[in-house]
């Protein structure tokens, strides 16, 4: 594997003017490539102009579907009120500008759980900033499907300092769909039913690789490394500072997923956690009369500074 970097763009005509609020002047959103695997793998780099070698680094990753997501990543951190460097590696198979609506072959072959935190780690290791940085210095940010690929990720690296996850919680997602068609909620309860769900897991775990059979948008392949996998044992192991929040009407991901978090960390004080559960918020966090994902993201530096409690 090449350890350094391809430049495409030293610095890309995305640039975000902060809130008049913060000290800094404007943030630019720099483009490379790095071959992981052999492979050429595009990622981004979102920083302040100038000097930012006093920020806490952050990995991102985005959630599920072929979208290309890079371009809207200074979007979350429009309220972020410290220097900036965030780094978000694009998922294999993913074209520059792709809307989402169709899947190509590689990415649909690559996507996995396993697949994601084996590439999270290369690029922690091998992005040269990254790279040069010691043990508990990275903080790294997950959401929704992401979110359950940062646990193991801060598991499996030493670098990683601090966990911060967005609509994702502590069940397996085959169990939140349960209790989704359990307390009727659409479309889990109609047209779907919790007897559909059982006859489609149990599908699923007899063909486990299949790429031609799919369900709720994804192949067999996809839903078999993520639906039955519990991150709790995961989160039971580290020893960082973890902070995870969920919108009380998640249709996504159930709210009891993350009270799963909530409940188990209530029974172990000598962690570091935190839980936010905003009221009547989304998978996104955007409730009816507040958006609430760039606050979340905001209120991650303070949380950097303050000894993890917000």
């Amino acid at each position: 594997m090449n350890p350094y970097p391809i430049l495409r763009s030293t610095a890309l005509a995305v640039t975000a003017a902060l809130l008049a609020t913060s000290a800094f002047a404007a943030r630019a959103l720099d483009e490379a490539t790095i071959r992981i695997d052999g492979q050429a793998r595009r990622y981004y780099h979102l920083h302040d102009i100038g000097d930012y070698a006093s920020a806490t680094p952050i990995v991102l990753l985005s959630g599920s579907g072929c979208k290309d997501f890079g371009s809207r990543v200074p979007f979350f951190f429009e309220r972020y009120p410290a220097q900036a460097d965030v780094y978000f590696l694009e998922k294999i198979g993913i074209q520059r500008g792709a809307d989402g609506k169709a899947c190509s072959d590689a990415y649909n072959e690559a996507d996995t759980l396993e697949q994601r935190a084996s590439d999270t780690l290369a690029f922690i290791e091998q992005e040269p900033r990254l790279k040069a940085m010691g043990a508990r210095s990275l903080a790294i940010l997950g959401f929704s499907e992401g979110g359950a690929v940062a646990p193991i990720v801060a598991l499996r690296s030493p670098k990683i300092g601090w966990l911060a996850t967005g609509g994702s919680g502590g069940l397996p997602q085959s169990q939140s769909f349960l209790i989704f068609a359990g307390r009727g909620v659409p479309p889990y309860a109609s047209p779907f039913s919790r007897e559909i769900f059982l006859n489609t897991f149990a599908a699923i775990k007899a063909d486990p690789q299949s790429l031609g059979k799919s369900f709720f948008g994804h192949p067999y392949r996809y839903w078999s490394s993520h639906l039955f996998y519990d991150p709790l044992p995961t989160y039971a192991q580290l020893d960082i500072p973890i902070i995870a929040a969920m919108g009380e009407k998640d249709e996504s991901e159930a709210i009891e997923s993350g009270r799963a978090l909530r409940d188990y960390f209530a029974g172990h004080p000598e962690k570091k956690f935190t839980f936010i559960e905003y009221p009547n918020a989304s998978h996104t966090l955007q409730a009816p009369d507040k958006a609430n994902l760039q606050d979340f993201v905001g209120g991650l530096a303070e949380w950097f500074r303050s000894g993890f409690k917000r």
